[in-house]
């Protein structure tokens, strides 16, 4: 499904995403009506291993219903990015079948090729896991749909879908007289001029060596560059380009002048507690920490937050996108009770559900849906929408099987940089010649 498909699709409709608000939509009809046997692995037990993110937390309280429904005990086990990475790759790799689901990411081509996941088109076309009718697998927006295919082939279901956006302090914009920057470089005056040193930082982005490469990558986009020479089946590493070298000195410039002590460890679990306490003017991520940034529970800036799309660089706005899907494991004990849990989790009716509670998703039902638009802001329907829809398509993350590879490499190239471990020149291009030679072993 093409990208511009999905651009017009959702530029139809943007007027009536001004906001975004939950309904609690029942989904008792599950067990009344449709073709699957709920009850058909009845007495199993179900192990999902996830990362944690806000989709976790999210299903979490919706898991008794699943229970009930099928019959079915569910264990989910859930660890932070990096562990939680680490210990997907020994599971899969190792066909130990400790787990059944697995939380998925861009990983999803190395181990669709390596035979880890199963192929669920044959799943879906199953009227005992999926029904038909009511599922709607064409429900889901083509962009996170792109993700789950890999050579025609569907190995996992979209759960989420994120971009790139600005979140700013309303309140510390407006008592320093400053507009809300629209361009790269109005976001480092900005963020300079904002920085106060031990009290708040002008700007959070994510310094962790992996979790850079996600952030980082809009940055290159947007000043003409390229990750790698083809985003389908690339051959060499780009990332060295004077593009892309201009975009990472500007990611670090950002850091080393206005962002927080010790930024070189951030992950994004440290970037959004950060922001929630107040110790930043503005944070440059994904658009599915907002409801965590909104929870006045849990955040100190709870409705004092403003939202805007991607800043520009030379090349316009050109924010990095991306999604979490869920695969089941071709080492799975129970694939029975792994193909209903998809159905269900997966489904317009939990969506909903999801959406109700964390403003995410990843159907077009769920962001259209009238109940959705009075709870969140409607600038960060705005923000998401256009930061999704650049003037020309831009690649998510690179699909190739040397993923781990590319994240240790590339992200290591822009830490090092952030910590003045080198110039983003000489690091960007070392990194360039090692990955091009992870992409040739990895053929």
């Amino acid at each position: 499904m093409a990208y511009g498909m999905f651009r017009r699709e959702v530029l139809a409709r943007a007027t009536g995403l001004a906001a975004l608000t939950l309904v609690g939509g029942a989904s008792a009809s599950f067990a009344q009506s449709g073709t699957v046997d709920w009850q058909q692995a009845k007495g199993t037990t179900l192990f999902i291993g996830m990362n944690k993110h806000v989709f976790t937390d999210t299903i979490r309280p919706l898991i008794p219903e699943f229970e009930k429904l099928t019959g079915i005990k569910v264990q989910i086990e859930s660890y932070s990015q990096d562990e939680y990475m680490n210990k997907r790759l020994v599971d899969l790799s190792s066909g130990a079948g400790t787990f059944d689901v697995v939380m998925m990411d861009q990983a999803i081509v190395q181990y669709s090729k390596a035979g880890w996941v199963e192929e669920l088109d044959n799943y879906i076309a199953n009227p005992k896991y999926f029904d038909g009718a009511s599922y709607d697998v064409n429900d889901f927006l083509p962009s996170l749909t792109r993700n789950t295919f890999i050579n025609g082939k569907r190995f996992a279901l979209p759960v989420t879908g994120e971009a790139q956006i600005l979140y700013y302090r309303k309140d510390v914009l407006d008592a320093a007289g400053m507009a809300v920057p629209t361009t790269f470089d109005e976001l480092y005056k900005t963020a300079v001029a904002l920085n106060q040193p031990g009290k708040m930082a002008g700007m959070l982005l994510r310094g962790e060596k992996i979790h850079t490469a996600w952030n980082s990558s809009g940055f290159i986009w947007s000043y003409g560059g390229k990750v790698f020479d083809n985003a389908e089946s690339p051959t060499k590493a780009t990332f060295d380009s004077p593009e892309a070298v201009a975009a990472i000195s500007m990611y670090a410039k950002l850091l080393q002048d206005a962002g927080p002590v010790g930024v070189g460890n951030y992950t994004w679990y440290e970037t959004v507690s950060d922001f929630q306490q107040g110790k930043a003017a503005m944070y440059l991520d994904a658009s599915v920490f907002m409801s965590q940034i909104e929870d006045p529970k849990k955040s100190t800036v709870s409705g004092k937050v403003g939202y805007a799309s991607m800043p520009a660089g030379p090349a316009g706005a050109m924010a990095n996108t991306g999604a979490w899907m869920l695969s089941i494991s071709a080492s799975s004990k129970n694939k029975p009770g792994a193909a209903l849990f998809m159905s269900w989790v997966t489904s317009k009716d939990v969506g909903l559900k999801i959406g109700e509670a964390a403003g995410i998703g990843a159907r077009k039902s769920v962001f259209e849906a009238p109940s959705l638009r009075t709870k969140y802001p409607a600038a960060w329907a705005a923000a998401t929408i256009k930061s999704m829809m650049p003037a020309e398509p831009t690649p998510g993350p690179p699909r190739i099987t040397a993923i781990d590879e590319w994240l240790d490499i590339y992200g290591g190239a822009v830490n090092a940089t952030i910590l003045k471990q080198g110039t983003a020149q000489s690091n960007l291009s070392s990194a360039a010649e090692r990955m091009d030679k992870a992409l040739a072993r990895s053929k």
